[in-house]
Order: C-alpha cells, then structure tokens, then sequence
C-alpha cells in the first residue's frame, strides 16, 4: 500500500480483490479485513477468541508475504477527496482538509475515514469511519470534538459532521 491509502473489506465480496483478504475470510467469524499502509487490522465476531483466531490468521499473512505475492489483484481507488468538476468551492475545500489533515491523523491510530457527502442546505457532512475505527466507541468523540471542530472552523457552511451508516442508506 502507498503511503496515505487504506482499504476496507467488511465482506468477502469486497475481499474478492485481494488474495490475502480473502484467504483470511476464509477463517471462520472474521468480519473485516483493513489495509493500512503499514499494517493490516482484522475484525472478528464478538463471541470469538483471539487466542483461538489469531495463530491462523498470522500463518496466512506470513504464507501471502513469503511468496511475494501481490496483496491485490487490481489496484483499488480511492477517488473519496478527488475534487470534481461539480464540486462547490465548499465541498472542494472539505475533501482537501480531509486529506492533507484529517485522514493522515486517524490513519495512525488504524482506521481511516472516507466523506460520503455534504449536505449544502443543512451544512452536514457525512463521512464514513473505517478500519479500526468502524464500531470504534471513541469514534464518536473523533468525529465531534475532533473532526467537526476543524470543518466547522475551517469550512463556514459546515454546521455539523455526522457518521454515515451504510446499513441506513
């Protein structure tokens, strides 16, 4: 992974484009699988123990890296904060803050955040936590006393920041 990305796979249907994350879901109660650009976090089922998990997931980790194999087979985008011809100036400004001092910041703790949308009329900004931060409890905490603080300051349409549920679109 280049420095700066991440990918996130909650499913085996989003790890079908890497051998490694699929061969990982393939372990029984594994619910996600996060690249970080140094580092990779997985997420198991609640009732699961690590101890039980963690020898099998490792072996796999080890077999994909000690043949050298690529970790995906067609290199994913990340086109979240590419500014578009349509973007307002408002929206513009916001991706641009979420990549240079945003993302970098919540990629050092194992997660990522991708913005989903902006609302122009209400001034809410919809971003999406990944990674370690998915289901994260201080998630929360990130998004309003970190996150929203530096839009709503920098961004003066920015009234508010709110997760987006993927389950609720």
């Amino acid at each position: 992974m280049e420095e700066g990305t991440s990918y996130d796979m909650s499913n085996r249907k989003e790890a079908l484009i890497s051998p490694l994350a699929s061969k990982i879901f393939d372990i029984k109660g594994i619910t996600r699988v996060f690249y970080g650009f140094n580092y990779i976090s997985v997420g198991k089922e609640e009732l699961l123990d690590w101890s039980d998990m963690k020898p099998m997931i490792i072996d796999e980790i080890v077999k994909h890296f000690s043949t050298d194999s690529e970790l995906f087979i067609d290199k994913p985008t990340a086109d979240d904060t590419e500014i578009k011809e349509g973007d307002s100036e408002a929206i513009q400004l916001i991706k641009e803050i979420i990549a240079a001092r945003i993302r970098p910041v919540v990629q050092e703790d194992g997660g990522d955040i991708k913005f989903i949308a902006f609302d122009e009329v209400d001034g809410v900004v919809y971003l999406q936590m990944k990674g370690s931060c998915a289901g994260c409890p201080s998630s929360g905490v990130t998004l309003k006393n970190g996150i929203e603080k530096m839009l709503v300051h920098y961004v003066a349409e920015v009234k508010s920041v709110e997760e987006w549920d993927e389950d609720e679109d």
